[in-house]
């Protein structure tokens, strides 16, 4: 069995707030921030993705640090018996641990002339699950559902550029470079990329 095969990806519920929480604490949040952003992130994002591995394969070990658009997590900061606590929350008898999440919103059109547009929310890949393809699949998957909510739209990200990781993860889920950017949304980078998945009217 191919290690894709092994990947199960489903939309987060409501019941996997400590699961998504477990994931945000990898950002290097506090688990008390965690914990209060994840149900409203359930709530809202119209797009939210968890991918599991079964259990036996899942090899978490959150002192390595994290994937995502943030910058390089200061593990110093990061208090892992918290984590490790969040993690165990959840139902003992879970067949599949939680290794990553993702998702996506409408983001509405700005000043400067940009339409409304769907972007990514974020990609957080748990250390213990790399390089298995587990971030490419995920935002493919995400991908895939935003064209399910809105045939054709494209799908941004903004990814540093320092993040190795998270740029090959989108190159191979089929992201293209659009440009490079220091801001966007609000937001304020050292260096950044943003990514464009075409909508299905592009393939």
């Amino acid at each position: 069995m191919s290690e894709h095969s092994r990947i199960h990806i489903r939309p987060a519920r409501p019941d996997d707030v400590a699961r998504v929480a477990r994931l945000l604490a990898l950002r290097g949040i506090s688990v008390e921030e965690a914990l209060d952003q994840a149900p409203r992130m359930i709530a809202a994002l119209p797009v939210l993705l968890l991918a599991s591995l079964p259990a036996d394969d899942a090899e978490p070990t959150a002192a390595e640090g994290a994937v995502g658009q943030a910058a390089e997590v200061d593990l110093a900061e990061v208090d892992l018996a918290e984590v490790d606590a969040v993690a165990q929350s959840a139902e003992a008898d879970d067949t599949a641990a939680p290794v990553a999440l993702s998702g996506a919103f409408l983001l509405p059109g700005d000043m400067e002339g940009r339409p409304e547009h769907w972007m990514v929310s974020g990609l957080i890949v748990d250390p213990g699950a790399r390089r298995r393809g587990i971030g490419r699949a995920l935002l493919a998957a995400v991908g895939a559902a935003v064209q399910e909510l809105e045939p054709g739209e494209d799908l941004f990200s903004v990814v540093e550029t320092a993040n190795h990781a998270s740029v090959a993860a989108h190159l191979a889920a089929g992201f293209q470079e659009v440009a490079h950017v220091d801001g966007y949304a609000g937001l304020v980078f050292d260096d950044a990329l943003l990514m464009r998945l075409p909508g299905t009217a592009d393939h």
